[in-house]
């Protein structure tokens, strides 16, 4: 090793600074484990966890629906709340859960919502002066509105799902007569993807373990764009394998359920619940804006 391979200023407090190969494999890290407490999680003694799984996907398509026909940004609030009174009942932390959907479609609604509160964009009285991207009163609320309703829509259709193992998802999908063309991309696309990361993981560790100091941009750039590419091609290659070998079983295209799930009382009272709801949320909505 020669002296010049490490430079002062990799050093800090006497601790290598963490180099872009190990941030990397740190992430990636972070969503396989995130994708595998999904299992605990939907296993958990909770009160969505013992709902039938077909009961769910009609609530989520059930709130949706209403979430997109609610104009009233304290009623999409008020449905927000809902979604984290049922995590709470579903041992699931309320924190992380508002935590992940502000993250994720929260803050993409806002970027999204942004542009449209200006009076570039929409008229009206200002709110917010800031020159020629003055906020206006309209546009505010009007960017409000669309942030919940996402966020509504997301935290709902997130909660259902952490609450249901995949195998679950995909036997009520199933049930639910959706082509089985769809589950079966469906049932490979979350295993390979899972099988991606690891491999991405994997990868990125070994590139640290080999490497005493960190390399220029340049080379970092170079060298994660290179491994981008090899696993896009392995990817490629694996879904070919795999369907190969699936047609060497003996797929024939239709999938097949292991367990049969009757839906009880308990799964009824749910979609009754959840129906009321939505009617009286929607009910509220036009009494409020008569």
């Amino acid at each position: 090793m020669c002296e010049r391979d490490i430079r002062p200023a990799d050093l800090g407090g006497g601790r290598l600074r963490p180099s872009l190969a190990r941030r990397t494999a740190e992430s990636v890290g972070r969503h396989v484990s995130e994708v595998l407490e999904n299992e605990d999680l939907a296993t958990a003694d909770g009160l969505l966890q013992r709902i039938d799984p077909r009961a769910k996907l009609l609530a989520i398509l059930l709130f949706s629906v209403t979430a997109s026909l609610l104009r009233s940004p304290w009623l999409l609030a008020a449905m927000f709340a809902i979604a984290l009174a049922l995590a709470a009942a579903s041992a699931v932390s309320p924190l992380s859960f508002a935590r992940k959907v502000w993250g994720s479609a929260g803050l993409l609604a806002v970027l999204l919502a942004v542009p449209a509160a200006t009076r570039l964009v929409t008229p009206g009285p200002v709110l917010v002066p800031l020159g020629a991207l003055s906020l206006s009163t309209p546009g505010v609320l009007g960017a409000v509105t669309l942030v919940l309703r996402v966020v509504a829509s997301a935290g709902t259709a997130l909660l259902i799902v952490w609450t249901m193992r995949w195998s679950d998802l995909l036997g009520a999908l199933t049930r639910l007569k959706v082509p089985d063309v769809i589950v079966a991309t469906l049932a490979m696309t979350q295993k390979q993807i899972v099988s991606l990361m690891r491999t991405t993981q994997q990868i990125h560790l070994a590139r640290e373990s080999r490497t005493i100091a960190e390399g220029s941009v340049a080379e970092n750039r170079d060298w994660v764009t290179g491994r981008m590419a090899f696993v896009v091609r392995k990817s490629i290659k694996t879904a070919d394998d795999v369907y190969d070998a699936m047609l060497a079983r003996g797929f024939s295209g239709s999938m097949c359920l292991v367990a049969r799930v009757q839906g009880g009382r308990r799964d009824w009272a749910y979609l009754a619940a959840a129906a009321a709801t939505a009617a009286a949320l929607l009910g509220i909505d036009r009494a409020m804006l008569r």
